[in-house]
């Protein structure tokens, strides 16, 4: 039987005596080839970001302690704000807007009044620029006969009284005193007045009924008992007559009339 194993081959290379490697002898060489690693960079010096990152976490762990404690000084009251300040504040709501407005208008209207109605009393032949009037001083006229009346009540409670005299002619000035029992002294009487009055503001704006004026021609009479006077004496009864240059002036006075007994 024929022999079925291969035949050896001759060409196979022949193996030798190797000699056993240290593998770790081996890394630890090749690490001691390698160059060596540089040194650690120095850490670079903190920037303003991280003074202000760190100030941020201070104080966040401030308000965590102060939320701890219940509040701290979160919970303390407040110091009052001064009244102007609260003042002030309302003015953010229209409708106080709209109040100071009509108030300021009010107040406007009344000063135009006073000047136009009150204090001028009318139109003037002698000036009548303030202070007392002389005795022989030209009469001041007013445009009509209730603009002079009136001129009288709002000088009557102004400073000095006497300036309501310059309305009167001679004839008016000495009627004016007689019945406010100073005969022939329109000055006195006229301070007279002034002592009774209370409510300035009220009394120079009295009140004139439908009937309290009568006009006839070149002469008028102005009724006191029915004018409606606050803040001071009710006067008498005024005869005003109308003047070449078409003024009215106070030609006579009394305390009683047969219209107002």
């Amino acid at each position: 039987m024929a022999d079925q194993r291969e035949p050896r081959s001759d060409n196979l290379p022949e193996i030798v005596d190797a000699e056993v490697v240290d593998v770790a002898e081996t890394d630890r060489a090749a690490e001691s080839d390698r160059a060596p690693e540089p040194p650690p960079r120095p850490q670079a010096p903190k920037t303003a970001e991280d003074a202000e990152y760190q100030e941020f976490l201070e104080f966040k762990r401030f308000k965590e302690w102060q939320a701890a404690q219940g509040g701290g000084a979160a919970g303390a009251p407040q110091p009052e704000k001064p009244w102007w300040k609260k003042a002030l504040g309302t003015l953010r709501y229209k409708w106080v807007r709209r109040i100071l407005y009509v108030l300021i208008a009010l107040l406007l209207l009344n000063l135009a009044y006073d000047h136009y109605f009150g204090d001028g009393g009318g139109s003037s032949s002698g000036g009548g620029t303030g202070g007392s009037a002389p005795v022989d001083a030209v009469p001041m006229t007013a445009q009509n006969p209730q603009q002079a009346i009136r001129s009288v009540h709002n000088y009557l409670r102004a400073e000095p009284p006497e300036q309501a005299c310059a309305l009167f002619d001679a004839q008016g000035k000495a009627g004016f005193g007689s019945a406010h029992g100073a005969p022939g002294d329109c000055t006195a009487a006229a301070r007279a007045v002034h002592a009774q009055i209370t409510d300035p503001n009220a009394y120079a704006n009295p009140g004139f009924g439908h009937d309290a004026i009568v006009e006839a021609g070149s002469e008028a009479q102005v009724l006191g008992c029915r004018m409606q006077v606050t803040g001071g004496p009710q006067l008498g009864t005024f005869k005003l007559t109308r003047t070449p240059q078409g003024g009215w002036t106070i030609s006579a006075y009394a305390r009683t009339s047969s219209a107002c007994p």
